[in-house]
């Protein structure tokens, strides 16, 4: 199993925020990692999702794009 990471985006379409987290397991048909995107129009809303990833395990990837 691979590490549980996470990384954040600021104005993707029509949301603020966006959270991208992949949960160490889900691959493409390729191979390469599948993240998940959360999608937040508030930042505590988004501060709290990522205070939960945090808690599960999830650690923020070495750049933010």
């Amino acid at each position: 199993m691979g590490k549980k990471l996470y990384y954040e985006m600021y104005g993707v379409g029509s949301s603020k925020y966006s959270v991208n987290y992949h949960n160490g397991k889900s691959k493409h048909s390729d191979g390469s990692d599948f993240y998940d995107i959360a999608l937040f129009k508030n930042k505590q809303k988004k501060e709290k999702f990522v205070s939960e990833l945090k808690k599960k395990g999830y650690k923020k990837r070495g750049y933010n794009i």
